[in-house]
C-alpha cells in the first residue's frame, strides 16, 4: 500500500457551517496521524479560510472574491494563489480549474458535499480515484444541483460517503445510486467541546434569569430549517402553559436574515416576542447551546446536524421531528424524543413535561452522551474514513 498519497480535498465553501467545520476536523485528524499530502479546493471562501491555510499544503480558490484571509498576511513564505481572475468565472470555471489542477498528479480527489460532484468528474475521466461525501438530503441536493445531473453522474465517482443512513437510502431510492459504493459514515464532532464562557456570564449576558427554562435552537436562518415554526411553537407553549417562566433562544442568522425578519415580525404579532431571544451567528455557539435545558431539531430535513452531536455532547435531551433525516437514527430507541413531522402541539406537550421532569431531561441526556462517545466516537468514524481513502 502506498503510504504517502497526494490528495485533493474540494470544499464548497470555508464558512462556519456544518459541512466545512466536519472537512476541517477530518484534515486535521489526517496530518496529525498520516503522511499524506494535500491541498484544499474552496469553490467560495468565507471565515475558515485560515484554518484551512493553516492544515493544508495549499489552498486554492475557485474564483476572485472579495474576503482577504489574514493567513496570506502572516505568513508569505505560504502564499496561496488564485486559480481563476474574476473576468473569466463565465467562462467555464471548472473546466479550466480541473485542468490546471490536474498538473499536480493527485492520487485521490475528495469532494465535500453535492456540490463538489461537477468539480469531481473531470479527475474521474482521468483516472484519478474520486470520493464524494454526501450530507444532503433531496431538498438540500436539488437547491443545488439539477436531480438528472445527480442521477446521470453520482455512479461515475468511485465512492460515495454518505453522512447518515437517511442519506444513503435517498441517495438509492430517489438518485439511482449504486448501494456498493455507498458506505455510511457518520457526521462527529471533536471528543472536547470548547465552553469559553460559563452558564451564568451567558445567562446574565441575555437577561435570562435562574428559574427560567431554557428552550433552544442553533442552525443556519432558514425554511429547512424551520425558522418559521419558532414563533407558532412559542405561542403553542404559552398557551398550553401560561405559568411556565421560560425562554427560547434562537441561535444562528443574523439581523438582516430574511428568515430572522419574518420570524421576529410573526412573534410580535404573535405577542410573543419578549419569550423569544435572537442570537446572531458566531464562533462560539457552545457557550448558548451549554444553558439550554432542552435542545430542539426543528428542521424539515437535516442528514446529521452538527449542533445536534455538540448537544448531545452536553447531555442535552433533543428532540426532532420524525421523518426529519438522521435525527430519527440518533435519537431511536428512546435516546430522545421524536414527535410527528411538524406536529408542533405534540412538541409544545412533550417540552412543557419536561420542564416538569428534570430526573427526566437528567436521564435523556446521560443516554445520548453515551450514545455519541459510544456508537458515534470521533475518533472511530475518523478511523474509517482513513481506511476508506488508504483503499485508493
Amino acid at each position: 500500500m502506498k503510504k504517502n498519497k497526494k490528495i485533493l480535498f474540494i470544499s464548497h465553501e470555508a464558512s462556519l457551517s456544518g459541512a466545512p467545520i466536519l472537512l476541517l476536523s477530518l484534515l486535521k485528524r489526517i496530518r496529525k496521524n498520516t503522511d499524506h499530502t494535500f491541498d484544499v479546493l474552496l469553490l467560495h471562501n468565507g471565515a475558515l479560510y485560515d484554518d484551512f491555510a493553516a492544515v493544508a499544503d495549499h489552498v486554492f480558490l475557485a474564483a476572485a472574491q472579495t474576503y482577504e484571509p489574514s493567513f496570506l498576511k502572516r505568513n508569505l513564505k505560504r502564499v496561496k494563489r488564485l486559480i481563476i481572475k474574476e473576468t473569466d468565472v463565465k467562462e467555464n470555471p471548472v473546466d479550466k480549474i480541473t485542468a490546471d489542477l490536474l498538473s499536480n498528479r493527485y492520487d485521490l480527489v475528495y469532494g465535500n458535499t453535492m456540490l463538489s460532484l461537477s468539480w469531481l468528474l473531470p479527475f474521474s475521466k482521468n483516472n484519478i480515484s474520486t470520493v464524494i461525501a454526501v450530507h444532503e438530503l433531496t431538498f438540500g441536493i436539488e437547491s443545488i444541483v439539477k436531480k438528472d445531473h445527480v442521477i446521470e453522474n453520482l455512479n461515475r465517482i468511485d465512492e460515495v460517503i454518505a453522512g447518515s443512513k437517511a442519506v444513503a437510502d435517498n441517495l438509492i431510492e430517489n438518485y439511482a445510486a449504486d448501494a456498493k459504493k455507498i458506505s455510511v459514515i457518520h457526521s462527529f464532532v471533536d471528543e472536547k467541546i470548547v465552553i469559553d464562557k460559563d452558564s451564568e456570564h451567558i445567562k446574565k449576558e441575555t437577561g435570562i434569569t435562574d428559574n427560567q427554562f431554557i428552550i433552544g435552537i442553533a442552525s443556519a436562518q432558514e425554511l429547512r430549517k424551520g425558522t418559521d415554526l419558532v414563533p407558532m411553537l412559542v405561542k403553542k407553549i404559552t398557551d398550553k402553559a401560561p405559568d411556565l417562566s421560560f425562554k427560547f433562544i434562537n441561535l444562528g442568522g443574523t439581523a438582516n436574515n430574511s428568515a430572522v425578519r419574518c420570524s421576529k415580525l410573526d412573534a410580535e404579532k404573535m405577542g410573543v416576542n419578549n419569550k423569544i431571544i435572537y442570537i446572531e451567528h458566531n464562533s462560539a455557539p457552545n457557550n448558548y447551546i451549554n444553558i439550554f435545558d432542552v435542545f430542539l431539531l426543528l428542521s424539515r430535513e437535516d442528514p446529521f446536524p452538527l449542533v445536534m452531536l455538540t448537544a448531545a455532547k452536553l447531555e442535552k435531551p433533543i428532540i426532532a421531528f420524525e421523518r426529519s433525516g438522521g435525527a430519527e437514527e440518533f435519537l431511536s430507541d428512546n435516546h430522545g424524543i421524536l414527535v410527528p413531522y411538524l406536529d408542533l402541539d405534540k412538541m409544545a406537550e412533550e417540552i412543557i413535561k419536561l420542564s416538569k421532569d428534570k430526573s427526566g431531561r437528567q436521564e435523556l441526556g446521560q443516554k445520548i452522551k453515551y450514545r455519541i462517545d459510544h456508537e458515534y466516537s470521533d475518533n472511530d468514524l475518523t478511523h474509517k474514513t482513513l481506511n476508506l481513502i488508504n483503499k485508493y
